[in-house]
């Protein structure tokens, strides 16, 4: 219980200050502004962005390289990392069920709201929380491994498929729908290689294949060639946690509505195509002239979207993958392992991917700081739990 409050607390301490710094401006010369946004000044973004892209394309990768060059495979694909990958993919399969056709969302809206409910911060919480809590980079293998290789890809496939429906739809050309699948498919290439030129990924599966082969031939890499990896990867925790810290500064983009997709339009009769004078009004931005259609009333509907991903976040996962986990014979220490990576809160990515698509981003941004706040007492409640 005390060293998970240890290292909860000193994770803390390096979050703060990097909300301190991004705050004040302390690498850039400029002090954030309350109302941040647009107007703030491009060093504030730059000095963010100088840290991110060192931690994400070197650090992290360096780290991961160095761990997994040098370990034994069987601690990697393991029945812990049989149930990450279990648990992810069954309350994956969930979130979307739900958000498809209980809360009606769009196809781009539902994706997102999966990926908010059940893609972590392996990068700069992850890391940072297997090295300082479990003094091993090799548990959060498990989930890297599967987020970058099979969830980020699927769900982007999905919102470049409901993005090239809705291009089709609104273009009313003969050969758009074909133009558009043929788009869809290339796009859905773009993102796997995309996932696997990751640099997170890449210096994991270079590390993956050194110990493959090491494993079948018996020669392992000298120590001395992977010290210089070693001492690079070590920044990797601390700068992930002031990166996070220096996100959390900066204000969170406003809600955008979820697009309704073309299925949806037709259910409800409107042409794609056609003016909000044209709609009925019972459709959602039917009426131009009042305020947006997610205030008010449909603003329940949001709610309920961040709600579902701060449920599944912090509550169902730890408890599914404590279930499973215990259900298999996971000894104590794997146990705990496994719930506390299941307990991460949801990884920054998400608003990445939203805002890149313009679909949910600021459902994404909220989702991303409630279960970051909330992972904090959940954490303790694990370590408190199972010691």
């Amino acid at each position: 219980m005390f060293s998970v409050l240890t290292a909860i607390a000193s994770m803390g301490c390096i979050v703060a200050l990097g909300w301190v710094i991004q705050r004040r401006g302390l690498l850039s010369g400029h002090r954030i502004s309350r109302g941040g946004g647009p107007d703030a000044p491009r060093g504030e973004v730059g000095a963010r962005a100088v840290l991110a892209t060192l931690s994400f394309t070197i650090c992290a990768p360096a780290l991961m390289f160095s761990t997994l060059a040098g370990t034994d495979l069987a601690h990697v694909v393991s029945r812990g990392a049989a149930v990450t990958w279990a648990t992810t993919a069954a309350l994956a399969l969930l979130t979307a069920a739900v958000a498809r056709w209980v809360l009606r969302l769009p196809a781009g809206p539902a994706a997102v709201t999966t990926l908010a409910a059940v893609y972590v911060n392996g990068g700069n919480i992850g890391i940072p929380l297997a090295v300082y809590l479990f003094d091993d980079a090799l548990a959060v293998v498990p989930t890297l491994l599967f987020q970058l290789l099979v969830l980020a890809p699927l769900t982007l496939a999905v919102l470049d498929r409901s993005g090239a429906a809705a291009g089709s739809a609104s273009g009313g050309a003969a050969g758009a729908p074909r133009t558009a699948a043929r788009s869809g498919w290339s796009s859905v290439v773009r993102v796997l290689l995309a996932a696997v030129r990751n640099p997170i990924t890449v210096g994991t599966l270079a590390g993956l294949l050194v110990a493959l082969v090491s494993e079948l031939t018996g020669a392992r890499l000298p120590d001395v060639a992977l010290i210089p990896f070693d001492l690079i990867g070590t920044a990797a925790p601390p700068l992930g946690l002031l990166t996070f810290g220096m996100t959390l500064a900066v204000p969170m983009p406003a809600l955008t509505p979820p697009a309704a997709d073309t299925e949806s339009q037709q259910d409800s009769g409107v042409s794609p195509a056609s003016g909000p004078e044209q709609a009925p009004a019972s459709v959602p931005g039917s009426n131009a002239a009042s305020t947006p259609w997610w205030t008010g009333r449909d603003q329940v509907l949001v709610r309920a979207v961040v709600a579902l991903a701060v449920l599944v976040r912090n509550v169902l996962h730890p408890l599914a993958a404590w279930g499973v986990g215990t259900a298999v014979g996971l000894d104590p220490a794997a146990l705990a392992l496994v719930v506390t990576m299941a307990a991460l809160p949801t990884a920054v990515n998400v608003t990445t991917y939203a805002t890149r698509y313009g679909v949910f981003d600021g459902v994404a941004a909220r989702a991303t700081v409630w279960t970051t706040a909330l992972c904090v007492p959940v954490l303790v409640a694990v370590g408190a739990l199972m010691g």
